[in-house]
């Protein structure tokens, strides 16, 4: 019987996937690893995380098929509980996800992983470990379709997360080439195919700002290789429990047949929030900063540190936009995954339970503020943040 140790339950996709694990409820165990002080307050993180997916009643019941195991994935090489030992499947999930960082990046997502890895060695009856990185290792300078092939040391990365990603894989593969090791790295993650932003609006902001400032740093028939959370899950689900696969390395990605195009995403958000039928989206270089900023200004104002904190990241974003790649599927869909659905076919979904697009960006607010200020950033007081997080 599978026994699966999952870091990250708490997150958009880790919450995904253990509620549909734990929907299904085939008799595999799901035991998560949760920075807490003890087991209940660990289950009642998992199950706040799951009732974003459903009722909290039916969150409260899921969460009691998993096993919570207070601990922290960093750290886990010092971790002798015992009920880590028979675990047969990893499912490596957490990471630290802020954009602009320094050691701590490095410290937690590729040290922090190798610390995993070193536990999981004395796991014996580990049948994989599937390490969950980012599309973003290939670097800025992959070209339009990535490969799945292994990162260059010398690529260069917009920002320090994704280094830190590449440098997890690239010290996994060197110092644990005896681990059952297999890597999967989803593209970008917006919505719920069915419940829309319920699940977590992370990213969606982006792409409504996008669409409200009709701005662009690329054309408008460039592509965003853009998936849902819930197809995110079945696929990472697919690749963990599958006994056969015929590669260590898969993109979780839209790929060739479910990019989107923004000229698609422009028609898409036209017919489900008609305007004046003029939707026309410019393009612009990312280099001069006066465009964005005065465009941004005149649409969301900047008469607040939040606004402002919107704005750089939305300029940070757009950085990844203007590389207009697409990550080739080809390994996954050859392992039987059907391919993800357009965010066109569900962008409607995800507007119909929506936010403003200013309360939208509070679901990606800790990667762009410090870490002392993250608990009351998802408050009503959001518009206070202090002017340093700005800076």
């Amino acid at each position: 019987m599978a026994r699966i140790l999952l870091t990250g339950a708490t997150g958009l996709i880790g919450g995904a996937i253990l509620h549909q694990a734990l929907e299904r409820d085939d008799g595999r165990q799901w035991v998560c690893l949760v920075r807490c002080a003890n087991a209940d307050q660990g289950r009642q993180r998992v199950a706040a995380r799951l009732a974003r997916f459903t009722d909290a009643f039916t969150a409260q019941r899921l969460v009691r098929r998993a096993e919570i195991v207070p601990g922290d994935f960093t750290q886990a090489d010092r971790d002798h509980d015992a009920r880590l030992d028979d675990v047969t499947h990893i499912l490596h999930l957490a990471a630290d996800t802020s954009y602009f960082g320094d050691d701590r990046l490095f410290q937690t997502n590729r040290d922090g992983t190798l610390a995993l890895a070193r536990r999981a060695a004395r796991m014996r009856n580990l049948r994989r470990f599937l390490h969950i990185g980012t599309a973003m290792s290939c670097g800025a300078d992959a070209g339009s379709l990535v490969a799945e092939a292994q990162p260059d040391p010398a690529a260069r990365h917009l920002v320090p997360y994704t280094a830190s990603k590449a440098a997890a894989e690239e010290a996994l593969a060197a110092e644990h080439p005896d681990l059952p090791l297999v890597v999967a790295r989803p593209s970008i993650v917006v919505g719920h195919s069915t419940l829309g932003a319920g699940p977590s609006s992370s990213i969606l902001w982006l792409v409504r700002a996008a669409d409200r400032l009709r701005l662009l740093p690329c054309r408008p028939e460039s592509c965003c290789d853009i998936i849902p959370a819930d197809w995110a899950a079945e696929a990472l689900i697919t690749l963990l429990l599958k006994p056969d696969l015929a590669h260590n390395l898969y993109h979780v990605s839209a790929g060739l047949p479910s990019r989107t195009r923004w000229s698609e995403l422009n028609r898409a958000f036209e017919a489900a929030e008609p305007s004046d039928g003029v939707r026309t989206l410019s393009s612009f270089d990312l280099d001069d900063r006066t465009v964005l900023r005065e465009r941004f200004r005149a649409v969301f104002g900047l008469d607040s540190p939040l606004k402002r904190t919107m704005l750089r990241a939305t300029r940070a974003y757009f950085g990844f936009c203007a590389l207009d790649m697409t990550f080739a599927n080809d390994r996954l869909l050859g392992e039987g995954v059907a391919p993800a659905p357009a965010l066109t076919e569900y962008l409607s979904t995800c507007l119909a339970n929506s936010d403003s697009i200013l309360e939208q960006f509070a679901d990606d607010i800790e990667m762009f503020a410090p870490t002392a200020l993250q608990a009351p950033l998802a408050g009503p007081h959001t518009a206070e943040l202090p002017q340093a997080v700005v800076a």
